[in-house]
C-alpha cells in the first residue's frame, strides 16, 4: 500500500455485511487510508466486487458514539497466504431528489416513499377477538 500523507493512516474499524456465502459477518480489522484519499482493508471474509459493507470506527474514546458508514467494495484481490483478501472501498452517500449519482446506496428509483404504502392486494389483518371473563 502506498505512502500516507495528510489524513492518511491506519484506523481500527469494525466491518459488517454479507459475504459470498450470504452469511452476515462482523469483523474487526484496520482501515488503511492511503495518499489521495483511497481506503483499503484486509478481511478474512470473501466479498464480491460491488458488495455493500458498513464500517464503524473503533476507538476507546468514540466506540459508543461511532456511526457505521456505508461503502461499496471494489478491486477485491484473491485471498493471500494469511487467508485475507485486500479490497478498496468507495464511500456511498444517501441519494437526494436533486441528484442521482453512481455512488449512492440505492441505485433503483422504484424504492421511493410511494412504493412503501400497502397495495390493495395485500392481505389485511383480521380484527383481534377480545375475551372477557364473565
Amino acid at each position: 500500500m502506498s505512502e500516507t500523507t495528510g489524513l492518511s493512516g491506519s484506523y481500527r474499524v469494525e466491518v459488517s455485511g454479507w459475504g459470498l456465502n450470504d452469511a452476515f459477518f462482523v469483523e474487526k480489522t484496520d482501515l488503511v487510508w492511503t495518499g489521495g484519499g483511497k481506503k483499503k482493508l484486509l478481511l478474512r471474509h470473501a466479498l464480491p466486487n460491488g458488495a455493500i459493507i458498513f464500517v464503524r470506527l473503533v476507538t476507546p474514546r468514540v466506540s459508543c458514539n461511532s456511526v457505521p458508514v456505508a461503502y461499496r467494495v471494489e478491486n477485491v484481490q484473491p485471498m493471500n497466504c494469511a487467508d485475507q483478501c485486500e479490497m478498496s472501498l468507495l464511500q456511498l452517500h444517501p441519494r437526494s431528489k436533486e441528484s442521482c449519482t453512481d455512488d449512492t446506496a440505492s441505485q433503483v428509483q422504484e424504492h421511493s416513499a410511494s412504493n412503501c404504502e400497502p397495495k390493495e392486494s395485500a392481505k389485511q389483518p383480521e380484527d383481534e377477538e377480545i375475551l372477557h371473563e364473565a
